[in-house]
């Protein structure tokens, strides 16, 4: 039998943990596009609950159009999107939108 060291283990186990949370930390927002800043990677949503929140696309986010993939220019104001966002840093950055079809 292989003994390993108990820091090791410990180790693993936060890693492990860590790796398990890390895709629960991102926050998701329906609702509708209010305006576009697309050349700032900056847009502004209207949730179904009449909330308007702030968002600034990651540099390596996607749009996604139905099934194809597209740009922040391609969504235009009043499109109802999915957005998957995480706080960072006070600023809500995007890693996806999707737009409903």
């Amino acid at each position: 039998m292989i003994r390993m060291p108990k820091w090791l283990l410990m180790v693993l186990a936060m890693t492990l943990l860590v790796a398990v949370a890390a895709p629960v930390m991102a926050e998701e927002v329906k609702g509708k596009i209010k305006s576009i800043s697309a050349d700032k990677r900056e847009f502004t949503v209207t949730d179904n609950d009449g909330k308007t929140h702030d968002f600034t696309l990651n540099e390596d986010g996607k749009v996604k159009l139905g099934d194809k993939d597209g740009k922040l220019n391609d969504l235009k104001e009043g499109d109802e999107v999915t957005i998957t966002y995480e706080k960072k840093d006070n600023k809500m950055m995007v890693s996806e939108i999707k737009r409903k079809e």
